[in-house]
């Protein structure tokens, strides 16, 4: 009798555990991000904590290495929501990078745009006389972010657009933007990329510590570089994206820096429930006040401004109903 009574106990408990944690694994999202000192994290973080008080999940923000590890994450299972770069993102899909994503990647889906993301090229003050464009970096000791990462995709391609190959003609660094950072601070970095939303934490605090600028791009450097990247000869993922003394201090008042960007995209996985995508969506979007007393970023997410349907990646059903719901179809 006592070994029956333990034995249905012991059920009652293993039920009662299943309830709490939620036996199908769909109470716990691991979110992949990028490095913990860039925007992709601090973000999702925030991002993470107002989502989880909406819905009832439960959001585990995990660093990462970015959008290409992030994409890879998602077929492996290991992450069942990540913010990604679009352009990364549509080509993980139709698989359009084959060095980077020997096959392709299909089983995600958008939930939304949230912030444009624009390719941030930090220089040392020092050089301001000698560096005007990317060409004059040629020798210099410069970061291009994690190899294969959405970061280095950028910087590989832009100079290639000055004749140059970053394998050769430049000190190649894979540094994160916070070790970047710390890099140039030391003396040891010349220049890095960072594509992201504006202002960066890394780039912010450096800014305190020593002189910097950000280099701009020629007008016709960037209208073939968003002409040379539309996909399927239509859809433009890149577009001009000025930075100004609004997001950097060290950009002067009344002046911009030019340069291109993306759009930050949180994509999830199939396996996620139509209603849990739906509360999800929900959430993000009516709680924009909230997620930006975490993150500053957040004030430039507009639903109005988002794009929904991005290439020819599909929008999960639960994110699709919310979309449906506020445009009054």
């Amino acid at each position: 009798m006592k070994k029956s009574l333990s034995l249905i106990l012991a059920v009652i408990m293993l039920l009662g555990m299943c309830v709490m944690t939620s036996c199908s694994g769909g109470s716990k999202i691991i979110v992949g991000t990028g490095g913990p000192t860039g925007t992709y994290f601090a973000y999702t973080q925030a991002v993470g904590k107002v989502l989880g008080e909406k819905t009832g999940l439960q959001f585990d923000v995990v660093s990462t290495g970015g959008s290409a590890a992030n994409l890879k994450g998602l077929r492996d299972g290991d992450y069942k929501m990540a913010i990604v770069q679009n352009d990364t993102m549509i080509n993980a899909y139709n698989n359009l990078d084959p060095d980077n994503f020997p096959a392709a990647i299909t089983n995600f889906s958008v939930l939304g745009e949230v912030y444009s993301e624009v390719i941030q090229i930090v220089v040392k003050g020092d050089l301001k006389d000698s560096v005007k464009t990317l060409a004059d970096l040629k020798g210099m000791r410069v970061s291009v972010g994690d190899a294969g990462s959405g970061v280095y995709n950028n910087a590989k391609e832009l100079f290639a657009m000055y004749g140059m190959d970053i394998d050769k003609d430049i000190v190649q660094n894979n540094l994160s933007v916070g070790d970047s950072a710390n890099a140039m601070k030391d003396g040891n970095l010349d220049a890095f990329f960072f594509t992201s939303g504006a202002p960066t934490t890394a780039i912010t605090e450096l800014i305190t510590a020593m002189d910097i600028f950000l280099l701009s791009l020629e007008d016709q450097v960037m209208t073939d570089f968003i002409a040379s990247h539309k996909i399927d000869g239509q859809y433009e993922v890149y577009g001009v994206m000025p930075i100004t003394n609004a997001q950097y201090a060290c950009i002067p008042e009344g002046e911009e820096v030019k340069t291109i960007g993306v759009t930050a995209t949180f994509v999830v996985s199939n396996d996620l429930s139509e209603d849990d995508v739906y509360n999800m969506t929900k959430a993000l979007w009516e709680n924009i006040d909230a997620i930006a007393q975490g993150h500053v970023i957040a004030k430039s997410m507009d639903i109005n401004a988002a794009t929904i349907t991005i290439g020819n990646v599909p929008v999960h059903p639960g994110a699709a109903k919310y979309y449906a719901e506020v445009s009054g179809q």
